[in-house]
């Protein structure tokens, strides 16, 4: 608006961006006051309840805005979700992916459970939990004698193919390799042995 006053040709083209994860958040709670679900209304009912909600609250937004008196051009008002907006977003992508510019890859998401989607991290709520130390026995082929290992991660208890210890540890022997201890409810055996190096861990099972 200043600029305009002071004789510039300024455009304040106003737009908004969707925020899908914590809308669908908000419907499905409204939805489950109802005693109504996701799979009972199926996509094309709950995309009208998406679109319902969004003119409702998203336009809080923007009464907002004309309020304080953003000299913006309303009529050209876009959002991300209109059929124009969001028909040229996939069609850059393809070409993107097309070109190999950008690619899927394999990485550590934060999995949301309840949607059953990946979230950024600024949906995530940390949370410090009291962990737990699980003592695995795993028991020797050649002594019969149960080798103990103490993990955090209990459902890899199948997986371990190598322990390592330094040649410190009493319970292995002083040898370049020691008795083969074998997998818990399998009869894979683990490699194990001893390591000479000062900078090992007392027992590293991978």
């Amino acid at each position: 608006r200043w600029k305009r006053m002071s004789g510039y040709s300024a455009l304040w083209l106003p737009g908004t961006d969707h925020a899908s994860i914590a809308t669908e958040a908000k419907i499905v709670e409204a939805m489950r006051k109802e005693g109504v679900s996701k799979d009972d209304l199926g996509r094309e009912k709950f995309l009208e309840r998406a679109w319902e909600w969004k003119r409702e609250y998203g336009g809080r937004i923007t009464r907002q805005l004309r309020k304080l008196g953003v000299s913006c051009d309303w009529e050209r008002e876009r959002f991300t979700m209109d059929e124009g907006c969001s028909n040229a977003v996939r069609e850059v992508f393809v070409k993107l992916y097309n070109e190999g510019k950008i690619y899927r890859g394999n990485r550590m998401v934060n999995w949301c459970p309840r949607c059953n989607t990946s979230i950024s991290d600024a949906e995530v709520e940390y949370e410090e939990q009291q962990g737990h130390f699980w003592h695995i026995l795993y028991p020797v082929r050649e002594t019969g004698e149960m080798l103990e290992i103490a993990t955090t991660r209990p459902e890899t208890r199948r997986s371990p193919s190598s322990a390592t210890s330094t040649p410190t540890w009493k319970r292995v022997r002083a040898s370049s390799r020691s008795p083969l201890p074998t997998t818990p409810t399998t009869t894979r055996s683990v490699s194990a042995a001893v390591c000479r190096s000062s900078a090992c861990s007392p027992m590293t099972v991978t």
